[in-house]
């Protein structure tokens, strides 16, 4: 079995119809108004409208999208936060 090796996550936009992606891991959600990557960076939510997947290849890392794209938005990782900041809150 070979191990997926982490190659660094891109994104590349052209004239908010057409987006590359690298570094996706998995689509957690899709439907014409909203797509929801977990990309090396964290989960990615992508709006707009008629949103649609041209190319899917998770064992690349590789997601090409079209459509009319409104919002490109990182979520945190709410796990590694909750834990920080209960840290946080202890050690003040």
């Amino acid at each position: 079995m070979v191990d997926k090796v982490d190659k660094g996550h891109r994104l590349v936009m052209e004239n908010r119809e057409q987006i590359a992606l690298t570094g996706v891991h998995k689509v957690q959600s899709f439907d014409p108004k909203e797509i929801i990557l977990e990309t090396e960076l964290g989960i990615l939510s992508i709006k707009g409208e008629q949103l649609g997947i041209k190319l899917l290849n998770l064992e690349e890392g590789l997601v090409d999208l079209q459509g009319h794209i409104g919002a490109l938005i990182y979520h945190r990782n709410t796990s590694d936060g909750s834990r920080q900041s209960f840290l946080n809150r202890i050690f003040r």
